[in-house]
């Protein structure tokens, strides 16, 4: 059995996630807790009474990987051994952190500083442009770039964000340049779009001014070498401890390259797959796929049953 084990990004959470852990697991209080501490805010209140403040990056990325990690201290002994972590997006935060590459506080910190600076920097975006983010749904690739390239004949204002899956693409760009390309994709034949409740482009050239200064953070920060090997979203190889920095800075403004993440796995002959944290976004793109591996979703105690029996079959 190969397996591997993936981290959801943001944009999954939901008020009361990871809470039942929190409730039953000591390892889930210690990183609740020491998510709390680094960060200087109440993460369990985020989690509930508080949880329209995760409307802000500034406050979802450290709540939603402090779940993520919350579940995946809890059932950690019950896992088999494992062969590779990754996670879309924000989620490659906790698979740096799970695999040992980052140690809890220091991914936390991290955190904190990158919600900061892309919260800021999206404040700033929305005074100066209406930028917005859309995902495209069972459209072929070759077609939407082809799309993106047309929009952007005349001045680049639209990107390919994510690469989720074979049926979902993200797009970021100016409302103008969106609007340009739903009206000629309808010509082309995509009928659906979904815009995306998220607070800025990420994974676009948008988010160019945070390069630096997140740079300067990634600097002051010691990685350590992986226990499990991560995959990179951004260049879908293993992270290397002295390329990691300029890895997860370009992870900012490159597109998110999911579905080859889970060809890689595929190829490197994974057959199981464990998504831990809340919401169940990646098992749903995983269920699209024609060729992907058996997966199971642990979000919740009453999950680890279904893993166990899964592991076992």
């Amino acid at each position: 059995m190969t397996t591997a084990v993936i981290f959801n990004g943001q944009g999954a959470h939901y008020q009361g996630m990871g809470m039942d852990f929190i409730e039953h697991y000591p390892q889930a209080k210690k990183v609740i807790t020491c998510a709390s501490q680094v960060s200087g805010e109440d993460i369990k209140a985020l989690l509930n009474e508080d949880f329209s403040k995760l409307s802000q990056t500034r406050y979802a990325q450290i709540a939603t990987v402090a779940t993520s990690m919350a579940i995946f201290r809890s059932i950690e002994s019950q896992l088999p051994a494992i062969n590779y972590m990754a996670g879309l997006s924000l989620g490659e935060y906790s698979a740096l952190m799970a695999s040992g590459m980052l140690s809890m506080e220091d991914g936390f910190q991290l955190l904190k500083e990158r919600g900061n600076l892309m919260s800021n920097h999206c404040e700033q975006l929305k005074k100066d442009e209406n930028i917005v983010m859309e995902a495209v749904l069972k459209a072929p690739l070759e077609d939407i770039q082809q799309l993106v390239n047309q929009v952007n004949q005349d001045e680049r204002h639209l990107y390919i964000a994510n690469l989720n899956s074979s049926t979902q693409t993200v797009i970021g760009g100016k409302q103008s340049a969106v609007d340009q390309f739903k009206k000629l994709g309808k010509e082309k034949g995509i009928k659906k779009t979904i815009p995306l409740a998220v607070e800025g482009p990420f994974h676009t050239p948008f988010m160019e001014a945070v390069c630096q200064p997140f740079r300067l953070v990634l600097d002051q920060v010691d990685f350590n070498d992986a226990e499990v090997p991560v995959i990179s979203n951004t260049d879908v190889k293993v992270h290397q401890i002295d390329q990691v920095r300029d890895t997860l800075t370009r992870h900012l403004i490159e597109p998110v390259r999911w579905k080859n993440t889970i060809d890689y796995f595929v190829a490197h002959g994974v057959d199981k797959i464990i998504q831990i944290g809340p919401g169940k976004t990646l098992g749903n793109l995983l269920k699209r796929e024609k060729k992907a591996p058996d997966y199971v979703v642990v979000d919740s105690v009453d999950d680890i049953q279904g893993l166990e029996s899964f592991l076992e079959g």
